[in-house]
């Protein structure tokens, strides 16, 4: 216990320096936004962050990365034609709509091309397109010194989540009403003038990430849900996205009513409150900004197995599906994966990883990829050298039965506390991760108060309710478990590679659910083997045409 020392006077220092809970202030607007307040006389800087619950899990299909798309056309560069009505020339609006008509031209032509490839309009069409938007370029600052934020001296920055979107802006205490100003002009023009460009870029990632380890496990274990989207899964309905449909969506997305301002640094409510009542307070609400409805899956969805073949090392992806953040169960399960998982002294890390040499990485997340609804506690495991996926699997099996089923040392179980409640007091001491915890702590859990009510609760746990969790949750009626192979043409000649390749895009863009993609593309192959050759070259064929985009 001796090791444990060092640590707890670490902890106690600073937590004589940093807010408690009856330090962070909350006030609402006249429009109904939220607003949390915490003072730090010290600072001649602030530190503001807007949290817009929602997120990409209420995304609608038809606007699958919508979310991505204002993190990255809304807050980015922050220009005065943006922001600031006299600035903007008076047809920017009309550009941007006849950009968008162009564009839809562009991609209709192109799909028309695909099933007839006579005259074609495409090369016109793209003229115009790159003629109207060297124009639109015109009408911005070239200089990066223009961006009004690097002017004066601060940064802004925005994240899109599962469950929110985060916009986070950081400048000196003189800037205050300015940002105010700066950022309800934002939220209340929605210009959205490098939409192209920002759908362009994450498009163009997108393709080239391709599909992720953690997004087939996310598909396999949550199917049919927002949770379980992947975006790579939707590129044609990103790129068919448009300009108006985008800031459609942001006027309720983004409505005050929906919208948690937290701002930490030298400002008291006294100076701030009148400032945000000005110019947040101000912002009118949208009529459409309810909550969307969610399908509901049941943790109980069985044991299901997935082998996928993505290409590159293999890997053990193991996932369970865990209860929201405001259940009963979830502090307790959060204890459990830092026992299992948390940092070098972690159970999963000392025996896979050094005392058996069965495992060379492990990695594991909970709340994949939220956790307002129920998410997954995932675990990623590379195998050692010589070991297969099939020694891991068990491996940490064994893994979860002892953490079940054994007593928790108490040493154990102490380090894992201490180490939960120091993360909290460095998030206290941090303007920019405090006000991302309080943002994450009402957009999961509904209440902000829960960033400092989890770490009260931790020293009220014992080992058997933690126990009892883990018994409840980390069982196989809720668990889904993917195999990565390091070849997705393995044993396979190229005629068949080819036919594996289509019948999964064609599963992909009709089947949600990866374990039923996987057993259909697998019962494909096997009766196409029965065909000649020749007979599997004109299925190729045929197949291969049904891949055209989705008409408009």
């Amino acid at each position: 216990m001796r090791l444990l020392v060092p640590i707890l006077v670490t902890a106690l220092g600073l937590q004589a320096q940093v807010p408690r809970l009856t330090e962070v202030q909350e006030r609402r607007l006249s429009n109904g936004t939220r607003v949390l307040l915490v003072q730090r006389r010290e600072l001649t800087a602030f530190h503001a962050t807007l949290v817009f619950r929602g997120g990409r899990a209420e995304e609608p299909t038809a606007l699958a990365g919508a979310t991505d798309l204002l993190a990255r056309a809304l807050y980015g560069a922050t220009w005065p034609e943006d922001v600031e009505p006299g600035k903007a020339k008076s047809g920017l609006d009309a550009l941007l709509k006849q950009e968008e008509g162009l564009q839809e031209a562009v991609r209709l032509e192109r799909l028309r091309l695909r099933r007839d490839a006579a005259s074609s309009q495409l090369p016109a069409l793209e003229a115009s397109l790159a003629s109207l938007q060297g124009r639109l370029q015109t009408q911005f600052s070239a200089s990066p010194l223009a961006d009004l934020y690097t002017a004066r001296g601060g940064r802004q920055r925005a994240e899109a989540t599962a469950d929110a979107l985060m916009a986070s802006s950081e400048l000196p205490l003189e800037s205050f009403d300015f940002w105010c100003r700066t950022e309800a002009q934002r939220l209340r023009t929605l210009q959205l003038s490098r939409f192209s460009g920002a759908r362009a870029a994450l498009s163009t990632e997108l393709q080239r990430r391709g599909t992720q380890g953690m997004a087939m496990l996310r598909g396999a274990a949550l199917p049919g849900h927002p949770y379980g989207r992947d975006l790579a899964d939707h590129l044609s309905a990103l790129e068919a996205l448009r300009w108006s449909d985008l800031r459609s969506y942001a006027h309720r997305a983004l409505s005050p009513d929906r919208l948690t301002l937290i701002l930490i640094g030298g400002l008291g409510p006294e100076q701030a409150l009148p400032t945000l009542e000005r110019h947040f307070g101000a912002l009118p609400v949208s009529p459409d900004s309810e909550e969307a409805l969610l399908p509901e899956i049941p943790a109980d969805l069985g044991d299901r197995r997935v082998q996928v073949t993505l290409g590159g090392e293999p890997h053990l992806l193991t996932g369970w599906r865990l209860p929201a953040r405001s259940h009963r169960d979830h502090l307790a399960l959060r204890l459990g994966a830092q026992l299992l998982g948390g940092g070098q002294t972690s159970r999963l890390q000392t025996r896979l990883v050094r005392q058996k040499a069965l495992a060379r990485e492990v990695t594991l997340q909970m709340d994949l990829p939220g956790s307002h609804l129920p998410g997954l506690l995932a675990v990623d495991l590379k195998p050692a050298v010589g070991h297969s996926l099939a020694e891991l699997e068990n491996a940490l099996q064994n893994e979860i039965l002892r953490l079940q089923q054994e007593p928790i040392p108490q040493e154990e179980w102490a380090r894992a506390i201490t180490m939960l409640e120091a993360d909290y007091l460095r998030t206290l001491d941090d303007p920019a991760a405090l006000a991302r915890a309080l943002g994450r702590a009402w957009a999961e859990g509904g209440d902000w108060r829960l960033l400092e009510l989890d770490v009260q609760r931790l020293r009220t746990l014992a080992p058997e309710g933690v126990q009892a969790a883990a018994r409840a949750w980390l069982k196989p009626s809720h668990r889904t478990t993917a195999l990565l192979e390091p070849s997705a043409t393995a044993g396979l000649d190229p005629l068949e590679a080819e036919l594996a390749k289509v019948l999964n895009a064609l599963a992909a863009s009709r089947i949600q659910d990866l374990a039923q993609r996987e057993h259909l593309v697998k019962e494909g192959l096997r009766q196409l083997r029965m065909l000649s050759p020749e007979e599997r070259r004109r299925t190729l064929s045929l197949l291969a045409a049904q891949l055209g985009p989705v008409k408009p």
